[in-house]
Parts: C-alpha cells; sequence; structure tokens
C-alpha cells in the first residue's frame, strides 16, 4: 500500500489531478466571502501542487523527463482551474470580478524550483 501511494504521488499527473480535487471540497468547506478570496484558496491549492511537485523531483530518476511533464501538467492545472473557478464562483453566488487569478503567478517560480532540486541532487551525488 505504502508502495501505490509512493508510486502514486510521484507521477504529476496524479499530483496535479489529486489537488485539482481537493481544491473544490476545500473552496466549498472554506466558504470564501467574495471572488478574490476564492482565487486566492484555488491559488494555494495550486502552489501546494508545485511544494509536492518539486519534492517529488528529487526521487524521480528521469530528471529532465520529469521536468518537462511537471510543466506540462503544471500549465494544464491552470487551465482546468481557469475553467473550473468561475463555475465555482458562481455557483457560490460570490461577489465580484471573479477574474483575479494572481495567486497562479506564482507559476514562474516552478520551473526555478525544479532546476535548484536537479542541481542540488547533481551536486549531491557528485560528493558521494
Amino acid at each position: 500500500m505504502k508502495e501505490i501511494l509512493f508510486y502514486t504521488l510521484h507521477k504529476p499527473l496524479y499530483q496535479a489531478l489529486l489537488l485539482l480535487l481537493v481544491t473544490i471540497p476545500i473552496l466549498l468547506l472554506s466558504s470564501p466571502k467574495n471572488a478574490d478570496s476564492a482565487w486566492l484558496i484555488a491559488g494555494f491549492c495550486y502552489q501546494a501542487f508545485i511544494v509536492l511537485n518539486i519534492v517529488a523531483q528529487w526521487f524521480s530518476v528521469n530528471q529532465w523527463q520529469y521536468f518537462f511533464y511537471s510543466i506540462s501538467f503544471s500549465i494544464a492545472y491552470i487551465l482546468v482551474i481557469a475553467v473550473i473557478m468561475p463555475i465555482l464562483i458562481k455557483l457560490l453566488k460570490l461577489e465580484g470580478a471573479g477574474e483575479s487569478a494572481m495567486a497562479f503567478l506564482f507559476i514562474i517560480y516552478h520551473p526555478v524550483g525544479l532546476l535548484i532540486v536537479m542541481f542540488a541532487k547533481w551536486i549531491y551525488f557528485k560528493i558521494m
């Protein structure tokens, strides 16, 4: 069971799906007061995806393949959340423009974090 969980959470596709599916209940349970708060909560879930993804990269065998898969699923995550959030904002009848996605600018740090982990892993194996 532990191996299955590790194997599943190691893949960027499953990380993205897990956190997309977790975003909806978190939004419903937190009951944000306006659309900006809802986007902020969704942005925090996206940042959790990035952190999980960067940590999981340390254990990957094919560094560059994992890097490009991660970036691809990160972009796909944002595209999917761009469709889901306006629907949720309308369903929850939240006030506001419903277009505040500034929390997703965090995507610019995703490749940097992945590259830092790749560099740290390279140094670690060069020293050992």
